[in-house]
């Protein structure tokens, strides 16, 4: 037979030490917040997988050269190589070879799915769109990088080659223009510094 007074003060204790750890304490916010806090959620492990809320174009030595992940671009930029990639000939506008790099996740699930693209050569083709929140990315043309924080923009631009934003000097000496602004963004800046940390 169950003691009900001793399975209520367990039930107490362990509500007062759920308490203690702060896990009970503004659990529930109204369901309003809760469900932001879903969709945000939600949108994060999307974007995880999919590997579509950053992207870095760039030509190097007659090749387009494509990156959908930070750590792999400063990869590249320390060493010049690109370790995990695939290579399309012919594959750009002008018919250049295009490289795309690849996560380890992403070389693990082409082992296993036939035809599985990583998240470089998805959203350069178009298959995938970038996220339509927190969405970092730069094209860089000659000696100016085309920075944006909305990927519809920066498909716009690669259609048309056109954009018009606020332009700084960087370290390089080269250029950043950040699309669609009339003055430096501070922070859209200060992500693009970090990215290129050192170069």
């Amino acid at each position: 037979m169950i003691d009900v007074r001793n399975a209520a003060k367990a039930a107490l204790v362990g509500l007062v030490a759920l308490a203690a750890t702060g896990c009970a304490k503004d659990s529930w916010r109204g369901a309003e917040p809760e469900k932001t806090y879903d969709n945000e959620l939600t949108a994060r492990r999307l974007a995880e997988s999919l590997n579509n809320d950053d992207y870095y174009e760039l030509v190097v030595d007659a090749r387009i050269l494509v990156f959908s992940d930070a750590k792999d671009y400063k990869v590249w930029l320390k060493t010049a190589e690109m370790p995990l990639a695939v290579t399309k000939f012919r594959a750009g506008p002008n018919g250049e070879t295009v490289k795309f790099s690849l996560t380890k996740n992403e070389t693990k699930a082409m082992e296993k799915l036939p035809g599985y693209k990583g998240g470089s050569q998805n959203l350069y083709e178009g298959n995938v769109p970038g996220i339509a929140k927190g969405f970092f990315g730069f094209v860089k043309k000659d000696d100016t990088y085309y920075v944006f924080d909305n990927y519809n923009a920066l498909v716009s631009f690669k259609k048309t080659g056109e954009a018009t934003g606020i332009g700084e000097t960087i370290a390089t000496g080269q250029k950043a223009v950040y699309v669609g602004y009339n003055s430096v963004p501070k922070e859209l800046s200060e992500r693009f510094a970090k990215l290129h940390d050192g170069q």
